[in-house]
């Protein structure tokens, strides 16, 4: 009877540390994209990896329409974490169009991967450039997302209206994909770390084309916007393109709510960047090894955490 009621002790002593341990642990979760694309895939490993190897931190992903309400859900408290650009990030945080307010409690944790326009069409369509997609009924992203800002981008500066001249429709990305084969759109916009997933899956059946810029309209746009990069997505990146091809593209970074501890953010950085972090992430999609510690503090749109701050500046990457 001792031995049964000692046991008994023991598995409830158990079970109170247990529960305890779990009762302490802190919950966050990161906003990421929509289900198929860059943003998702990212999002998830470094969830996973933050809840493995940062101990007392719980991380999920959660999946969103995309840039916009990652910040929405930061500005109302809904998510912790978020996954964003420089070009966003920095109109959103100082309220400049197509931004209605400031989105200014979010800070920023680090540059991660540089992201590709590519939207991209089936080539039996017929579009090559941007010019091509008058008439035409193009995906601008995910309902929610701020994906189709970049296309609207590129199409005015080739002298179209965008809200004119086409037909935007908005969709997530799984049925996106399959509106694109089936001929219910003529085109869809992407932007994020290559190779995609998305137009991936569609050169498997179908013969893809990426939408290029005029001649000389790449550089009319980088002059106007600052906020874009010069870009190439390689030959051989999808099968069907074996050229390179010229285009634009902006940075992708983590933003966190102002508010979020200085040491668990702290924490979370120093653990992502390190040697295993980045090695466990650049497993998990091909954008993971694009992202270098190096890189982390090169440039912020927004003003830093002080969690990543004070390791960044640890590591010399601040003065």
């Amino acid at each position: 009877m001792r031995r049964i009621e000692s046991k008994i002790l023991f598995l409830t002593a158990v079970f109170v540390f247990i529960s305890m341990a779990s009762a302490s642990a802190k919950n966050i979760s990161i906003s990421t994209g929509s289900m198929g694309g860059g943003f998702y895939a990212i999002g998830g490993g470094m969830a996973e990896y933050i809840t493995k190897h940062i101990e007392g931190i719980r991380c999920t992903a959660i999946t969103s329409g995309g840039i916009d309400e990652n910040f929405r859900r930061l500005d109302t408290e809904k998510t912790d974490i978020a996954l964003a650009s420089t070009s966003d990030s920095h109109m959103a945080f100082n309220g400049q169009a197509p931004y209605k307010k400031k989105y200014n409690k979010m800070r920023n944790m680090g540059i991660l991967f540089s992201n590709w326009g590519e939207p991209y069409t089936l080539k039996k369509s017929g579009i090559k450039t941007y010019l091509d997609l008058k008439g035409k009924t193009v995906c601008g992203a995910a309902p929610g997302g701020s994906m189709y800002k970049f296309l609207y981008d590129f199409v005015r500066v080739h002298g179209l209206d965008p809200e004119k001249d086409m037909k935007t429709v908005f969709l997530p990305t799984r049925a996106a994909i399959d509106a694109i084969k089936t001929g219910r759109i003529d085109a869809a916009m992407q932007i994020a770390a290559i190779p995609t997933a998305d137009i991936t899956e569609v050169s498997l059946t179908h013969n893809v084309e990426i939408i290029r810029f005029a001649p000389g309209m790449r550089e009319k746009l980088m002059k106007e916007k600052p906020k874009y990069m010069p870009m190439v997505i390689p030959a051989g990146t999808y099968r069907g393109i074996n050229e390179d091809v010229e285009t634009v593209g902006v940075a992708a970074i983590w933003v966190c709510r102002q508010d979020l501890s200085e040491d668990i953010v702290y924490k979370i950085v120093k653990s992502f960047y390190s040697p295993e972090g980045l090695e466990y992430i650049g497993k998990v999609h091909a954008a993971g090894k694009k992202i270098k510690l190096e890189n982390a503090a090169n440039w912020s749109s927004i003003p830093f955490h002080p969690g990543a701050e004070k390791f960044f500046r640890e590591v010399g990457l601040l003065k």
